[in-house]
């Protein structure tokens, strides 16, 4: 597509990021000092000995190894930057700046990169293209790269950087069974929305959605939040766990040749193997399809009308499906605001697929690896740690400013946790503490003190009806 033309499908579907939240931090620069070196692709991990079989236990442990590596090197890191997770990168401009990506953990500021290529799944190597590009502030996305894919940005001068680009997936799966497919996973912050033009696809995106592509068409699932496609001067809206793909020319990905298609419950094998605990934010892959609340309906702890009411839904509201039970007549759902529970399959409109998550009792999803699951630091000093999750309970210790705790549960009602720090057991609030961690996968500690009742005083309204004090009475 011509640069003018570009241009003008991105001014015409106001690509610009929409912006709810503070600033984030400034971009690292680029190194330019050191030799011009190629670099070439190494291994992260040992290989497997030769006259050992690579069997599928073998090749689920490297791959394991492999994003812990990737975690340690590029979660949490700054906005406004190229990240390398694993394999060395190939980029463009060649030189300092390519030489400077062939290590886990090497960043590069994202504006100055033109294009970047990751490495295949190759874990019997010890080789895995990763990588992790945040492009600066008004483009707040991430787009979390895995495998062989090739990333060029196409932005016109007068756009932000990584505003529009081409993407290319290898259609070659890994060897090994547990390392997914080559692909992107696009992710907002929370309270983000921002468009984006995909081999000339403008995405509008508020949530998380992962793009492929093959000799025929460019693939978009949406995982969580909203987003459209915008193609041959259609917009098409799609739902979580929704499907929408755009034909493009034979041999060419940057030329659409058709509408956007009528969104469906995705191929699970689009996403299947997706680390979901190497997302930016992560959460739990939906199934196929959504459901949509046809009145008020009760969201439960457990698959069942004796089990506690997390909340009420209201009419109206799409939710993603995380599971069910094996009657299938209690769906496990997810809110577009992040809560979860259960709720009677009877009650919902049901746009499916095949739901191939069956469990009864109520699954944790997936931590990061290693020590950024369980890990938190203090961000003031003199915070209290109490011995219930809540301000009314008595402090225990206080905490010093960086002092570093353990997680080890959530309060089942209130926004705390609780920790281990130094030996000593209770309980802080989650804004007083700074971690990688993915909160939701830690456990529900139903044995936290409760909040006591409130005491009424004497002759009060609601100790005494009618009201003694009201005329009349």
């Amino acid at each position: 597509m011509k640069p003018a033309a570009l241009a003008l499908l991105i001014a015409a579907a106001c690509l610009c990021a929409v912006r709810f939240s503070a600033a984030q931090t400034a971009p690292t620069p680029v190194p330019t000092a050191g030799a011009l070196v190629v670099p070439v692709t190494a291994p992260t991990l040992t290989p497997a000995p030769s006259a050992t079989p690579f069997t599928a236990a073998s090749c689920a442990d490297a791959i394991t190894g492999l994003y812990l590596a990737a975690t340690e090197a590029c979660i949490g890191r700054p906005a406004g930057t190229l990240c390398n997770g694993g394999a060395p990168l190939q980029a463009e401009p060649a030189g300092p700046l390519s030489a400077s990506l062939g290590s886990p953990g090497a960043l590069v500021e994202a504006a100055l990169v033109d294009a970047f290529a990751s490495a295949p799944f190759t874990p019997e190597n010890g080789v895995a293209g990763i990588a992790y590009l945040r492009p600066p502030d008004p483009m707040l996305y991430t787009a979390f790269v895995l495998g062989d894919v090739r990333l060029r940005d196409v932005s016109p001068p007068e756009f932000p950087a990584w505003t529009a680009m081409t993407l290319d997936t290898s259609p070659q799966h890994p060897a090994c069974p547990s390392a997914p497919a080559p692909l992107v996973v696009f992710q907002t912050p929370v309270g983000y929305g921002v468009r984006i033009v995909i081999n000339a696809i403008s995405l509008y995106l508020n949530g998380t959605a992962v793009v492929r592509t093959d000799a025929g068409a460019t693939r978009f699932v949406l995982l969580g939040g909203a987003a459209s496609a915008l193609a041959g001067g259609q917009e098409t809206p799609f739902n979580v766990g929704e499907q929408v793909d755009v034909a493009h020319a034979p041999d060419d990905i940057t030329t659409p040749v058709g509408l956007p298609s009528s969104p469906r419950p995705y191929d699970p094998a689009l996403v299947a193997d997706v680390p979901i605990a190497l997302f930016e934010r992560p959460i739990l892959a939906p199934q196929p399809g959504y459901v949509m609340t046809q009145g008020a309906v009760n969201m439960r702890t457990a698959p069942s009308t004796d089990a506690a009411v997390v909340l009420q839904v209201p009419a109206g509201e799409i939710l993603s499906v995380l599971g069910s039970n094996p009657e299938q007549s209690w769906l496990h759902v997810r809110r577009d605001s992040g809560e979860t529970g259960w709720m009677y399959a009877e009650l919902l409109a049901r746009n499916l697929g095949t739901i191939t998550a069956i469990y009864s009792q109520t699954p944790l999803p997936p931590q990061r690896l290693g020590v950024l699951g369980t890990q938190a630091r203090v961000i003031a000093a003199g915070v209290a740690l109490r011995t219930g999750p809540d301000q009314i309970f008595p402090a225990i210790a206080a905490l010093q400013e960086g002092a570093p705790v353990t997680l080890i549960a959530r309060s089942p009602y209130s926004p705390w946790m609780k920790i281990d720090a130094g030996g000593v057991t209770g309980w802080v609030a989650i804004l007083a503490l700074q971690t990688q961690a993915y909160l939701d996968a830690l456990p529900l500690d139903y044995q936290a003190p409760g909040l006591p009742t409130p005491t009424v005083p004497p002759g009060s309204f609601g100790n005494a009806f009618p009201d003694p004090n009201l005329p009349g009475n």
